[in-house]
Order: C-alpha cells, then sequence, then structure tokens
C-alpha cells in the first residue's frame, strides 16, 4: 500500500484500511478570486492541491478534496469572486475537522494556496477545534516564502502581500502552464494611502490590472524550484508535528526525497 492516498478516489474498505496505519490527513483550501488578466479564478485552489501532493509524498498521508472556496472579502467585488464570511469559514473548518476526528483520523494538516485563509483556520483551530475536538491541527501556507522572496527578480508590493505576482505565476507555469496567459502577463504595482492595512481599504479597492508584482519575469523554472523548497520546509515541520504527536509520518518515497 502506498505511504499516501487521495480520498476522493478511495472505496470505503480502502480508506478504512489506509487510516489504520495512516491516521492523519492533509486538507488544501484555497479561493476562488480574481488572479489578473493572465491567471485563472481557481490559481489559490489549483496550487493548494499541487503543494499537498508533494508534502503528502514527503510525509504520507490522507489527501482530502480541496475546499475551492476561501475568505476572499478583498475582492469580494470583483466579478468571479465567491467569498465565505469568516464567520461561515470558522464554520466550515470546525465542521471538516469534526467529520475527521470522528473517524479516526489523529491529526491533520490545512494548507492554504490563499493567505487571507491563514486568519480564519487560526480562530477555528483556537477557539473551535482545540477545545471541543482535541484535534490537534497544523496550518500551513509556504513556509519558506520569506526566504523565496528575497531570491526573486522582482520586489513584492508594499505590506508584505503579493498577488498574481512573479512568484503565484512561476508556482502555475510550473504546476499547470496550460492554465497560463503569460501573453497578458502585466507588471502592476497600485499606490496605496499610508494608513492601508490601518482602515477598511482593500486590495480590492487599489488594483488596477489585479496583478500586485511583476508576473512577466515569473518562469516555470522557479517554481519548480520554488514549489520543492516549499514542499521540503512543510514536510519537515508536518513530519515533526506528527512525531511529538507519537505518529509515524514513515518515509520519503524517491520523488519526495529527491525534489
Amino acid at each position: 500500500m502506498t505511504h499516501w492516498m487521495h480520498a476522493d478516489e478511495a472505496t470505503l474498505p480502502e480508506i478504512t484500511a489506509f487510516l489504520k496505519t495512516h491516521p492523519f490527513a492533509l486538507l488544501p483550501v484555497g479561493a476562488t478570486e480574481q488572479h489578473g488578466p493572465h491567471l485563472p479564478l481557481s490559481t489559490d485552489t489549483v496550487l493548494a492541491e499541487a503543494f499537498v501532493r508533494e508534502i503528502a509524498k514527503r510525509t504520507g498521508g490522507l489527501i482530502l478534496p480541496a475546499l475551492p472556496f476561501g475568505y476572499s472579502w478583498t475582492w469580494r467585488n470583483i466579478p468571479g469572486t465567491m467569498t465565505l464570511s469568516f464567520a461561515t469559514y470558522v464554520d466550515v473548518i470546525f465542521d471538516l475537522a469534526a467529520s475527521l476526528a470522528r473517524t479516526g483520523v489523529a491529526a491533520v494538516a490545512i494548507v492554504s494556496g490563499h493567505d487571507a485563509n491563514r486568519r480564519p483556520i487560526k480562530y477555528a483551530i483556537r477557539e473551535r477545534i482545540v477545545d471541543e475536538l482535541g484535534l490537534p491541527v497544523l496550518n500551513l501556507f509556504y513556509p519558506a516564502l520569506r526566504e523565496i522572496l528575497t531570491e526573486a527578480d522582482s520586489p513584492q508590493w508594499e505590506y508584505g502581500m503579493l498577488h498574481a505576482d512573479e512568484f503565484e505565476t512561476s508556482m502555475m507555469l510550473h504546476t499547470r502552464p496550460e492554465m497560463v496567459q503569460m501573453q497578458h502577463a502585466v507588471r502592476d504595482y497600485p499606490d496605496a494611502p499610508s494608513t492601508f492595512d490601518m482602515t477598511a481599504a482593500s486590495m480590492g479597492d487599489l488594483m488596477k490590472s489585479g496583478v500586485f508584482g511583476n508576473a512577466t519575469v515569473a518562469t516555470a523554472e522557479k517554481g519548480a524550484r520554488w514549489m520543492a523548497r516549499s514542499a521540503n520546509e512543510a514536510a519537515n515541520l508536518f513530519r515533526t508535528f506528527l512525531r511529538d504527536l507519537g505518529l509515524d509520518p514513515g518515509a520519503q518515497d524517491d520523488q519526495g526525497a529527491s525534489a
């Protein structure tokens, strides 16, 4: 039996047997929102799914179907955006965790491809999951992102935020190149007031093209390198998390070990 499994492709006997030896899961969570003129609305979900697959190759575990809707209040007035409220998102994450806890899952990594999801996930873990379920949950974004951005060929937009930029575009070029329209990629750094992030003003209020950064310098080679680095770091964190709980994440497979 492989040490990782896609839940949505498994039968009841298969998943029951798998969880007896690998009682931990990875939940990719994304968003449906604008990503400029060159990336699809599903970018955050596509990347979360790809990221989880790479982590699972290194740690094992049950790969859950991705949640394609996130906390996307910033883009709520932009066509195509589908957002859950903060409170609803907390409830959804709790309900999914409760479903896992009831069926024998002993630990979960929630892996987001959308930065804003981390906030409601954090409070779902703190205020609901820990107290009501006692289920250990690891809240992961791209743990190596800060270091990766220092190696990028373009500066980050202000306030430590990025969107449809060099990083995300490179990751998509590596993961799903057929979904990227590089002929429409742009460099765009919208101006922000000095009070930005202190008021209700959002990136959606400031956007021009929908890009916040420089998408034109993105490459698939960067995306492959950054995905591997992020997955290795995330896998190390998840592996440590599991071992601290007395769970065995198993050995890396060849792909995980060589990435």
